[in-house]
């Protein structure tokens, strides 16, 4: 072996151990690929008294590059009258689909929604039915909050949910 290799050798040896990769700090970090129940006082985002608008569910998609990528907010309409409701994407505007986080009790910022149902379905439209409940929407982001973040979420025009633990930790 050369002296340099010998060098070489010597100094890797010598060293302190590395950090933890990054897949390892990742796993600490954010949450795992799966579905989730959104904890939190509300899950509420909007209630008239006639449709109430909450988010119920999150699902973290496949990490990607050992970090996740990509997260999905699923929401629930139910009418709470006695008539039936209208439901449409027409005028639908993604800008205002927003998760904004909460780090350490600090608003650290918000991320437009990079897709929703209205988006892959402009033409989508269902009536609902009186007091009758459904899984009818869901955005995606590509920002997938941290493991102890907070996010409360815009929903269009219906309104802002409380910030909310979307992973149940």
């Amino acid at each position: 072996m050369s002296s340099l290799a010998m060098m070489a050798a010597a100094i890797g040896l010598s060293t302190a151990p590395t950090e933890p990769s990054q897949a390892a700090t990742a796993a600490i970090t954010f949450p795992e690929a799966g579905a989730y129940a959104t904890q939190g006082n509300s899950n509420i985002i909007s209630d008239d008294g006639e449709l109430q608008v909450s988010w119920i569910a999150s699902q973290v998609f496949p990490w990607e590059g050992g970090i996740p990528t990509r997260w999905q907010v699923n929401v629930i309409y139910n009418n709470t009258s006695d008539h039936v409701i209208y439901l449409t994407c027409q005028n639908s505007d993604i800008g205002k689909m927003r998760e904004n986080i909460f780090r350490k009790g600090r608003d650290i910022g918000y991320v437009k929604a990079e897709r929703d149902l209205c988006s892959d379905h402009p033409e989508w439209n269902a009536n609902l039915s009186p007091n009758h409940r459904i899984l009818m929407s869901w955005a995606v982001f590509h920002n997938v909050p941290r493991v102890g973040d907070r996010v409360s979420l815009q929903w269009g025009d219906y309104g802002i949910s409380e910030a909310l633990d979307p992973f149940g930790h």
